[in-house]
């Protein structure tokens, strides 16, 4: 639909092919606009669409500028010309894939997201030396990373910044520890041939500004340049448009400076504030500069909230004025008394709302924060109102989430215990803290002996599996059979299949299907939207390398719980007739007509920075002098005025956040508070309102207080139920009893009394209290340096292709069966029986009942019988060892066979298939001559020593290498160098003939370009 433009709309098409700046409030048709800029444009001033390139932030955003760019040209281009249009980052891609080979990369690049930036540095991280970074913080990784990133922001590369002088503070020394991570970093990418977001722009920005002619190259593509949220960018993306674009060419700037809500990741607000300065126009004339104030969304009783908040934060602000065709709007507030109460009141409100009409789609709840949906959604599912969790980070916290994650954990990790209780003690199973102590007693129980230094392996999963040895109530012992069961089953079937269907299998097995089609209609389709939310997610993720496997999967929601990189993006929804729960961040762009925006309380929402971006107090910041941008050209020496001068920058951003909020909604603002939140805290005082909630609620229409002052505490943050469940002892339901009894700590002991059980109260209470509090008084154990240990066959791998050691290995990922190692196995068991004096199948009956098909009939064992092997007894068979290295690597290996001749050892391996010309193959042998002479097999010492490798598959091939002292002090520095290349983590890809047989060929490049070679 086309709209007619505005006098305001109507000034910027005026303009014409020019340089402009539009200041589009919330709700005032930025996108609209756009898309007439675009139309106006190809229709009266000759601009050839495909010469126009439009920018914006996120996919979504680039495809409805698409959608109503076509819409507005559809009348005047019918020959399938369109206008290019990119985000920021996708152009950067653009640019950096066409000029690759400038920057030393491949034109194929491989972009990872943050997670996986993370995961890169934390490897570095893990395997370096430390002297001032404190190597046990937990943010540690996370301040490297955000050093990273914002150097990126400033177009530094790590090198960039100077080195330590002899007089360095503390901030600075860490600072350089942290550089030289990022420069290993920067080596890790390049060794994997990838590349951060962060390097988008970094590395075309120097591109451009190296090679003046590409540049320019770029630019004559172009006609005219469309910058879409621009408030949003970088230093370094300004300096990258700017470095094309710049010097009169036009370009048309839309945005908003009072919705910068990305200072924290990187977005300057200087670089709309500067636009005029940057992109002159021709003639060096400053841009234009014009505004959009017509809100088309809000109802003026929302207007005028939303205008008194946007000049706390921007006082110069230009105000929104309300549209004529939006009326009937209304805000309402209410102060109550705890957080189950304001949550109530949110769902109850809208219930009311909805019964007028409302759809629930139409209605949204924001949060400021991710910790404060659980409440929420526990408060719909009560009222029986179907809800869409669309923040990973609050998606994690709802229940069905939260036991598919729990079963996905212990999947991969049998020892994380708070996933196995929490599986226990959650509505399916049902158990209780006094059914799960004896387990965690027995496992204590098992304990090595005290002299052993060695912690124990036992497991809470592993007391399960032994539960008939424990003593615990028989519905109990039911019960945790039933889900070893499960889990097991879960185990084995989960094998080799990909994430998204262990996913599947994990809520078949499990019966969740089947539990969330017995709830009520809305708390269903609240269940099944959140499923599908993490179903999408587990299919649609990737990891760096390799298959997406469970444990990376599982390390990659525990990373975007701390930092949720999908924060960036708008939401996404599914259409479902479901309340949206949201953060404010993700809202941006949208709009709903009811919105909720709760814990609007002091220090919460507008909130406090728990850390200022001080570079001088915090070495993640980049220093003032080596900032492109000027923001912290104004900061002070001084402690407590810099601290104030981040303070009111936080105060800003905070405000700027509370203006996206208010402006999300089009005819119900509900804003709430309450005096008590989160768990009992005896020094806890109660919440006050914010100064954005007495704003609001001095425009409100209603306003709901429910205590004019602080009530006392209550003891369980919990919802009263409407109906007590009957009990023949709690009249008042289970729940009232746990409020008395917290509130009266002799409350059961009194009725125990009068009931004439106080003795076996007491036992009882003894009994429960040993076991849930006294399992703390066994000593740690102390543990030590672990040792290094590698198998022999790993040795082979890794030095055939020391990717395929990394995915087999160090992460190891899920392998198809393979029948010809299936075969091998079975054929070096037959010759294990045979040297044993064991009857091998061969020489059975065929028609013998028990014997399995597959060990009847001729092989390759046919062959060894007729061999010299076969005609002499070796003196060790399948001889397993342990080699240790001088670099401390434990070497570990099983050798087929010894053959001791008065002393001349031939060591022997067994080859199932036919000769191969791998050089990584001598490795084996390498191993087992070095073990021959230096571990003790309780045979003397070789006097002299062969290795062979014999190979049965089409008739014998024998290959024996005469091991002196020379050949096996080459082998042995051979193996040392392999485990100190393994040590430094040099896996890189090695492609060969061992290629075609790869399990990992799918997703290995240079394999694949190897295997697809003429």
């Amino acid at each position: 639909m086309i709209h007619q433009p505005s006098p305001e709309q109507q000034g910027v098409l005026d303009l014409g092919l020019d340089s402009i700046r539009i200041r589009a409030g919330a709700g005032t048709g930025k996108t609209t606009t756009v898309a007439m800029v675009v139309a106006n444009l190809v229709n009266t001033k000759q601009v050839e669409p495909e010469r126009v390139l439009g920018i914006t932030f996120t996919n979504k955003a680039a495809a409805e500028l698409s959608d109503r760019i076509r819409e507005n040209l559809a009348s005047q281009i019918d020959d399938g010309r369109q206008v290019e249009v990119h985000t920021y980052h996708g152009f950067a891609t653009q640019v950096l894939s066409e000029f690759a080979s400038l920057a030393g990369l491949s034109s194929r690049i491989r972009v990872i997201t943050p997670t996986f930036s993370r995961q890169l540095i934390g490897e570095r991280f893990h395997r370096t030396r430390y002297d001032q970074l404190d190597i046990t913080s937990p943010r540690m990784i996370d301040r490297i990373r955000m050093l990273g990133d914002r150097l990126a922001d400033q177009l530094l590369l790590p090198a960039d910044l100077p080195r330590l002088l002899d007089d360095a503070d503390d901030v600075a020394k860490s600072r350089a520890e942290m550089l030289a991570t990022l420069e290993g970093y920067e080596a890790d990418k390049l060794r994997l041939g990838v590349v951060d977001y962060g390097d988008l722009v970094l590395l075309s920005s120097r591109l451009m500004i190296l090679h003046p002619l590409l540049a320019a190259e770029v630019r004559s593509r172009y006609q005219v340049v469309v910058l879409d949220e621009y408030q949003d960018t970088n230093p370094a993306q300004r300096v990258l448009f700017n470095t094309i674009f710049g010097n009169g060419f036009p370009v048309i700037a839309v945005g908003d400076e009072d919705q910068t809500i990305y200072e924290w990741r990187g977005a300057s607000a200087e670089n709309f504030e500067m636009f005029l300065d940057h992109f002159p126009r021709s003639g060096g004339q400053h841009a234009h500069d014009l505004s959009l104030t017509t809100n088309r969304r809000s109802a003026p009783e929302i207007l005028e909230v939303a205008n008194h908040v946007r000049l706390r934060a921007n006082p110069v602000a230009n105000r929104l004025e309300p549209h004529g065709s939006v009326v009937g709007g209304q805000v309402i507030t209410a102060w109550v008394g705890d957080a189950v109460a304001e949550a109530d009141f949110v769902a109850a409100r809208f219930e009311a709302l909805h019964q007028e009409g409302a759809p629930w789609k139409s209605m949204a709840v924001l949060f400021r924060k991710n910790k404060d949906f659980a409440v929420v959604v526990d408060a719909m599912r009560r009222a029986d109102i179907p809800v869409e969790v669309a923040n990973l980070g609050g998606l994690l916290s709802v229940p069905e989430i939260s036991d598919l994650r729990s079963w996905l954990t212990i999947l991969e990790r049998p020892g994380d215990s708070a996933a196995v209780a929490q599986i226990l003690l959650g509505s399916r199973y049902r158990l209780g803290l006094a059914d799960i102590a004896p387990l965690s007693a027995w496992v204590h129980s098992q304990d090595l002996d005290e002299d052993s230094e060695e912690v124990p392996a036992i497991t809470i999963l592993e007391a399960i599996e032994h539960c008939e040895e424990i003593e615990l109530r028989e519905e109990a012992r039911k019960t945790l059979t039933h889900f070893f069961e499960t889990y097991r089953g879960i185990l084995v079937e989960s094998q080799g299949v990909s994430l998204v269907e262990t996913c599947r299998l994990v809520l078949d097995r499990t019966n969740a299907w089947r539990d969330m089609d017995s709830l009520p209609k809305n708390q269903r389709l609240t269940a099944r939207l959140n499923i599908y939310r993490m179903l999408d997610l587990a299919e649609d993720w990737s990891p760096l390398g390799g298959r997406p496997s469970l444990g990376a999967f599982l390390e990659y929601l525990e990373a975007m719980e701390d930092e949720p990189a999908e924060e960036l993006d708008s939401a996404h929804l599914s259409g479902e007739d479901a309340v949206t729960l949201v953060t404010v961040h993700r809202a941006k762009g949208l709009e709903w007509d009811i919105v909720a925006v709760p814990v609007v309380v002091h220090q919460s929402f507008p909130g406090r920075s728990i850390q200022h971006p001080d570079p001088l107090r915090f070495a993640e910041y980049v220093p003032p002098a080596f900032r492109i941008d000027h923001l912290l050209d104004e900061m002070p020496e001084d402690r407590q005025a810099r601290d104030d001068f981040f303070k009111e920058r936080n105060d800003i951003q905070e405000w700027r956040i509370a203006y996206v909020a208010t402006t999300r909604a089009k005819h119900t603002l509900i804003v709430t508070g309450a005096y008590w939140y989160g768990l009992p805290e005896p020094k806890l005082k109660p919440s006050k309102p914010s100064e954005l909630f007495e704003m609001v609620a001095s425009h409100a229409q209603v306003n709901v207080r429910t205590h004019e002052e602080a009530p006392p505490r209550p003891a369980i943050l919990a919802a009263n139920e409407a109906e007590a469940s009957p009990d023949p002892l709690f009249r008042g339901g289970w729940n009232e009893a746990l409020r008395r009894t917290v509130e009266t700590e002799t409350t059961m002991a009194d009725l125990a009394e009068s009931l004439g059980v106080s003795v076996e109260f007491e036992e009882e209470v003894e009994r429960l209290t040993d076991r849930l509090f006294d399992l703390g008084r066994i000593e740690p154990a102390v543990t030590s340096e672990r040792t290094r240990v590698v198998s022999v066959t790993g040795l082979v791998t890794y030095a055939q292709c020391p990717k395929r050691f990394y995915w087999s290995d160090v992460d190891p990922l899920p392998r198809r069966r393979n029948p010809a190692a299936i075969a091998g196995t079975e054929f070096h068991r037959r010759i294990e029986l045979f040297h044993r004096g064991q009857v091998p199948f061969d020489e059975v009956e065929p028609d013998l009942y028990d014997v399995p098909e597959e060990a009847v009939g001729p092989g390759g064992f046919h062959v060894f019988r007729e061999s010299r092997f076969a005609a002499k007894q070796p003196a060790l068979v399948e001889a397993p060892f342990e080699l240790e290295l001088d670099n401390g690597y434990r070497v570990r290996g099983r050798i087929d066979a010894v053959y001791d001749d008065e002393g001349r050892w031939e060591i022997v391996d067994f080859k199932s298939g036919r000769p191969s010309t791998d050089d990584a193959r001598m490795v084996q042998l390498e191993a087992y001559a070095v073990a021959g002479l230096e571990v003790d097999f309780g045979l003397d010492t070789p006097t002299t020593m062969d290795v062979t490798f014999a190979y049965f598959g089409g008739g014998l091939t024998i290959e024996t290498h005469h091991a002196d002292r020379e050949w096996t002090d080459t082998a042995r520095s051979h193996l040392g160098a392999l485990t100190a290349d393994i040590s430094q983590a040099a896996f890189e890809e090695r492609p060969g003939r061992w290629c075609a047989n790869c399990d990992f060929l799918g997703f290995c490049s240079p394999g694949q370009v190897w295997t697809s070679r003429p």
